[in-house]
């Protein structure tokens, strides 16, 4: 069967195959059939796959053409096995060299698990559930490095009807190698199509190489639409509470490059991908971590004049995943300094760091910066990615420039966040309310507890963290020895020592989670606090001296009381100081001759020789219990008397 379309005739060849089972999620393979049957349908062009990639200005990386694919469950095959219903669909496109499957309709049901295979039965992806999507009407996969793709889905214990749906209109075949999900960089069919690709962008550092800049790098993100791949940010808004917008550049999303975002241009982000923390395990290492990756967004903003976009997505990072949202500036000088950097991904490549050595007006244009570099360059992929000042903040995106590992003096343009703020009215969606200058980064993988690190029973205290997290709940919860008095669900909550609890060390604990959004979704964050007794540790006061009335009663050192003349005894009075709401007494023995009593909270102590000596102990009583501490008063002359604690 051939069907001819606008620039291609696409014809699909069906063949029936036997292939071993590869199990569920968890690796509970055994439970199905050791043979399952699939179908086959082969993608032949009428045209080799090509594109342009000969453009200068631009520094988007276009790695593929969108094909028309019409998959529907139809074409694949079902099998019922001992342990339930299973579909497979094999896909091949002889001349790519990369697939990324753009599900148009995606309804797998609540049980279903979905699986991609190459060739060769290796897991091109994680298992796949409905759960993993907040929004699933449609989704897109990451590009594959296989010109062959095997979709299975299982349906555990279902013996009747097949009942999740899902549809392919389109498909993405690369002519363009892009690093993908788990690819083998090692193997010689994968390092012969990057080998020329990676040596272009060998003299741009891992941004691993700059520790520093890692929170800032966890907002930056590869995407993938319409056959193009960029660069892009997560920025914060007003209110500081996660909601996924998404800056990038205005061409990334135009793969016509006509200046317009047609209606199909714009349906194509329902199927879009961002990956994020796609980047080197270290400085200068070979090992790549292949991060996380989400799918869909929705178009919020766009001006072709500073070449920006802003997106919402639609299945996006939730608490837990350490992703972090990044500030921005409308500011209109330009930074100084060897402190701004672009962070981004040059053709498709890890994540990598730019340092600038100087930024100004473009000449030609005012809705531009350009920049200048002492560290890396840009290239094609780094498209849309942020030009951040020496605060991490953005202010612009990339639209391209003539800079490259060969050109390193040449500089690239770069759309004022300024200009775009009132062209694209990003107002309505970063800061409808308060118009702000600026954000801070939202910092989401080092998320505080802010409070005291020492309480009592009898002072209760309050502990605070990020408010208004979009989606996320807050729970407390704490050790022996300490209680919560209010505020449990809310991101403050008020605790105290326990009453005739354990004293010492304590922990409050705060557990963050998103239900509905994100891979990880929970979030933990543990506090030290001290718990104090309430009692001994809080006794203090002061007692007289010759010279002073209010000498300091603390366990220090023995202080030592001057009296004046011939005076015939010593007289030592204290002023305690204890918790609210305890009760006092003092008790102990002396020398003879020396006389003492308890008035309120306080002692009176009176010698008559030289060298007396009275053993005297507070005790309070309080709802935490009841607490002492001994002290020692000694006359050491008939001038000079000291009290010492025990």
């Amino acid at each position: 069967m051939c069907r001819t379309g606008t620039n291609t005739t696409d014809c699909y060849l069906f063949l029936v195959y036997s292939i071993a089972d590869t199990g569920i999620c968890g690796g509970e393979q055994d439970q199905y059939e050791n043979h399952l049957i699939y179908t086959t349908k082969i993608a032949v062009r009428s045209n080799a796959v090509e594109g342009d990639t000969t453009t200068i200005i631009s520094k988007v990386y276009r790695y593929a053409e969108v094909i028309t694919a019409d998959i529907t469950m139809a074409d694949g095959n079902i099998t019922t096995t001992k342990a339930g219903k299973v579909w497979t669909l094999r896909i091949h496109i002889p001349n790519a060299l990369n697939i990324r499957l753009l599900f148009d309709s995606f309804d797998l049901s609540s049980t279903a698990e979905m699986y991609v295979f190459d060739e060769t039965r290796t897991s091109l992806d994680s298992c796949i559930k409905k759960s993993n999507f907040t929004y699933s009407a449609s989704i897109g996969l990451s590009a594959m490095s296989t010109n062959t793709i095997i979709i299975y889905i299982i349906e555990p214990g279902n013996f009747d009807g097949f009942q999740s749906r899902i549809g392919m209109q389109k498909i993405e075949a690369g002519y363009l190698p892009i690093n993908g999900m788990r690819q083998d960089r090692t193997s010689p069919e994968v390092h012969r199509d990057i080998e020329a690709l990676t040596a272009s962008v060998n003299c741009i550092p891992s941004v691993r190489c700059q520790p520093d800049k890692m929170p800032y790098a966890r907002a930056v993100a590869r995407i993938g639409v319409n056959g193009s791949g960029g660069t892009g940010t997560l920025i914060n808004n007003e209110e500081n509470d996660g909601n996924p917008y998404f800056l990038t550049a205005f061409h990334v999303i135009d793969a016509n490059d006509d200046g317009v975002l047609d209606p199909g241009e714009i349906a194509g982000l329902a199927t879009s991908t961002f990956r994020f923390k796609f980047w080197s395990t270290n400085c200068g290492g070979s090992t790549i971590e292949t991060g996380i990756l989400f799918s869909g967004a929705m178009l919020r903003a766009q001006s072709v004049s500073t070449d920006v976009v802003l997106l919402e997505m639609l299945n996006h990072p939730g608490i837990g995943d350490l992703v972090n949202y990044a500030g921005w500036n409308r500011q209109t000088g330009s930074p100084t300094g060897y402190s701004p950097f672009i962070i981004h991904h040059p053709q498709g490549e890890d994540m990598r760091i730019t340092g600038v050595s100087s930024v100004s007006n473009w000449l030609w244009n005012s809705d531009y910066w350009v920049a200048y570099y002492y560290s890396g360059v840009v290239d094609r992929g780094s498209s849309g990615a942020a030009l951040m000042n020496p605060n991490g903040q953005v202010i612009g995106q990339l639209k391209g420039g003539w800079s490259s590992c060969d050109y390193t003096d040449f500089g690239d343009h770069y759309g004022k966040f300024d200009k775009s703020w009132n062209y694209a009215n990003l107002q309505a969606w970063l800061s409808p309310s308060q118009n702000k200058q600026s954000t801070q980064l939202l910092n989401l993988t080092d998320i505080p507890i802010h409070g005291p690190t020492t309480i009592s029973c009898t002072g209760p205290a309050q502990y605070t963290t990020l408010s208004n997290l979009l989606d996320v709940t807050y729970t407390w919860s704490v050790s022996s020895g300490l209680q919560i008095l209010s505020g449990q669900g809310t991101p403050a909550v008020t605790i105290s020592g326990l009453p005739g609890g354990n004293y010492g060390a304590g922990t409050l604990t705060l557990t963050l989670h998103s239900p509905n959004k994100g891979l990880v979704r929970t979030y933990t964050i543990l506090k030290d606090i001290n718990i104090s007794t309430g009692g001994a540790s809080s006794i203090g006061g002061t007692y007289n001296s010759s010279n002073s009335s209010e000498v300091l009663l603390v366990p220090t050192p023995p202080k030592v009381l001057n009296w004046p003349g011939n005076a015939a005894c010593a007289a030592l009075i204290t002023d305690m100081v204890v918790p609210s709401g305890s009760t006092v007494s003092w008790s102990g023995t002396a020398d003879s001759g020396v006389t003492w009593c308890q008035t309120s909270n306080n002692v009176f102590v009176n010698f008559t020789a030289l060298d007396q000596i009275a053993d005297l102990t507070i005790t309070i009583t309080n709802s935490c219990g009841s607490y002492s501490r001994p002290y020692r008063f000694r006359c050491t002359s008939m001038k000079t008397c000291g009290v010492q604690p025990l």
